[in-house]
């Protein structure tokens, strides 16, 4: 594990993302923002709607998406399923929020409806705002006309929206529409701390599928084709990053108040995903995936014993097909239960295997205060933390726990988003756990 801690901080050297000595600086004030949650039942029809409304430094950006989630609200609420017996019907609207550059905000508005544990609709709106001035940016911003980028970013659109549920071919004619020049230079877009992602409804390729899709590419790729301002808007290398990352899930009610608490903070994690608790998880999956949450496995069933090639192959596959049907991607990377990679490794599962660098001791432990200073005391630039969104008072700790990475001046990104950002590529078959884990504050 020292070896490759030291190889990693000789690529980071190398490439010049984490430069020796580099100033880490503040979030700035303009960047930051809260989140006002809005509920209501209508214990009559069995409907409950909720609205989380951003609250940023610039008034003119809080307006507009205030009427834009209303409207959202408006648009969907016919679709809510009316007195479906004892179950509750579910209209979700909000945004997740993504910070990148000195003071650039993306918005990826999501109006979500839940029915007998499937998401039943689903809509969304992005934008990119410069929160000093409140105006918004567009991708011909980011990119001369002439520049290879767009090249580059209808080839991501096709290879990564065909790669979309993988026992279906998507609408040919509708696919090659969105790869064209004015498809993508108007296409919904955000940035992330780390990466650009476009944004598409599934059903615009697959019918009658309702989640969203993504296409992502990352800085690091497209930094050189960039113009000046592409470049401002996209440099966080001064900025501390850590990952968040829960084992054990989805969890129904438990992983959604997570989600709800990240949501309301502005922080994107990885969630490692039992195969076995798919099944009864499926709205659960499509809330993770659309809000561009990481989703990775767990391994199919959570379990450290007997650990052969047949049963890794089995197990993928398994995990793989579920997975795909529910949400059309199939896992990246995965953390081996108990963090067990090596028997993994030995028996062909050919992904990276991520590990930790911080546990939170979170594991069966309802004592929120002492988890939540666990890793707010030890949290540093470059972590990837473990927790569990098993653990029924996990939304609890976690709510401090982003309150103090915050204050700390820590962004809570995707572990990809972390490795990439850092210049670590994540290779099959290797042990991963922080590649700064002792950074300087």
């Amino acid at each position: 594990m020292k070896r490759l801690t030291a190889l990693c901080l000789i690529l980071l050297l190398l490439s010049g993302a984490f430069p020796a000595g580099a100033e880490r600086v503040p979030i700035p004030d303009v960047l930051r923002f809260t989140q006002m949650q809005m509920d209501k039942a209508y214990t009559n029809e069995k409907q409950y709607i909720l609205r989380t409304y951003p609250h940023t430094a610039n008034e003119t950006v809080n307006a507009e998406l205030r009427a834009l989630i209303d409207a959202m609200t408006d648009t969907a609420r016919p679709f809510l399923p009316k007195k479906p017996g004892q179950i509750v019907s579910c209209l979700d609207v909000g945004s997740t929020i993504f910070r990148t550059g000195s003071q650039w905000m993306s918005f990826l508005t999501i109006a979500l409806i839940s029915h007998e544990q499937e998401q039943t609709y689903v809509d969304f709106d992005a934008r990119v705002y410069d929160m000093v001035s409140g105006s918004r940016l567009a991708l011909a911003d980011l990119f001369a006309p002439d520049s290879a980028a767009w090249d580059m970013i209808a080839q991501a659109v096709k290879e990564q929206l065909t790669d979309y549920f993988m026992t279906e071919a998507p609408d040919s004619a509708a696919l090659e529409a969105l790869c064209s020049r004015d498809a993508l230079e108007n296409a919904a877009f955000t940035l992330t701390p780390a990466k650009l992602e476009l944004h598409y409804r599934a059903d615009t390729l697959y019918p009658g599928k309702n989640t969203l899709m993504h296409v992502k590419l990352y800085y690091s790729a497209l930094r050189p084709l960039m113009t000046d301002l592409g470049r401002e808007v996209t440099d966080n290398s001064k900025y501390k990053m850590i990952a968040l990352t829960f084992d054990d899930g989805g969890a129904k009610a438990y992983t959604k108040d997570v989600l709800l608490a990240l949501r309301r903070h502005g922080a994107n994690a990885t969630f490692f995903i039992v195969g076995t608790m798919m099944r009864s998880n499926h709205y659960i999956m499509c809330r993770q995936h659309d809000a561009g949450f990481a989703m990775a496995s767990h391994n199919y069933e959570h379990t450290y014993k007997s650990i052969t090639a047949e049963k890794v192959t089995k197990w993928k596959a398994k995990f793989d097909s579920e997975m795909d049907a529910v949400v059309g991607v199939r896992p990246a990377y995965m953390r081996a239960p108990g963090g067990q990679a090596a028997a993994f490794i030995s028996a062909g599962v050919d992904m990276p295997m991520i590990n930790w660098s911080l546990n939170s001791h979170d594991a069966g432990n309802k004592n929120v205060d002492k988890v939540a200073t666990q890793v707010s005391s030890n949290a540093r630039d470059g972590d990837v933390v473990l927790m569990h969104d098993l653990n029924s008072v996990a939304y609890m700790y976690i709510e401090i726990i982003l309150e103090n990475l915050e204050a700390k001046n820590l962004l809570c990104v995707t572990v990809d988003e972390l490795f990439d950002h850092y210049g670590v590529p994540m290779l099959p078959n290797q042990t991963y756990t922080s590649c700064l884990k002792q950074a300087a504050e």
